[in-house]
């Protein structure tokens, strides 16, 4: 599972720096195109959105892969490395089952969204809408990694990865 997950998260970085390079040289044009020629590219402005929504859920994903999403930890802090350990076991079980859910409406929504055009592109509005369930897909599988680390034992820094 920690294979699987390490090489999602190789694609998502790949993905998500050409994403990156891509919509900076695509707002960079518009800007060019719009003030020195004046002639505004009509799709830039779409297509820079897009990109941000697929740039977006892949940082997601990739934030839960490096746990870097914010949290108050007070309350957890007081329990002992056992009470900790189970307390982490509830909450991934939970944001597992949360993002089943998710996945399962989010596919239902691009499958029904399958015949619509992008206003400006004239693209499927599916491409972009995949953003949604293949960023939650990625994320999935990397809670879930987490998740069976954490069932397996393996702690780091004494504490339940």
């Amino acid at each position: 599972m920690n294979t699987f997950s390490g090489w999602i998260e190789s694609v998502e970085k790949v993905v998500g720096m050409i994403l990156i390079a891509a919509m900076t040289l695509v707002i960079a044009a518009a800007v060019v195109f719009r003030y020195f020629f004046h002639s505004p590219l009509f799709w830039a402005n779409e297509a820079s959105i897009y990109m941000m929504a697929w740039i977006t859920f892949i940082g997601g994903s990739l934030g839960l892969k490096y746990k870097s999403q914010a949290s108050i930890t007070f309350l957890v802090d007081r329990f002992s490395i056992k009470g900790k350990r189970i307390l982490a076991i509830v909450s991934y079980g939970i944001i597992l089952i949360f993002m089943a859910i998710l996945l399962y409406l989010s596919y239902e929504w691009v499958i029904l969204a399958s015949d619509q055009k992008s206003t400006s592109m004239r693209i499927p509005m599916w491409i972009p809408y995949l953003s949604v369930p293949v960023g939650l897909t990625c994320a999935f599988i990397h809670l879930l990694n987490h998740f069976v680390e954490l069932f397996k034992g393996k702690l780091q820094g004494g504490e339940p990865i």
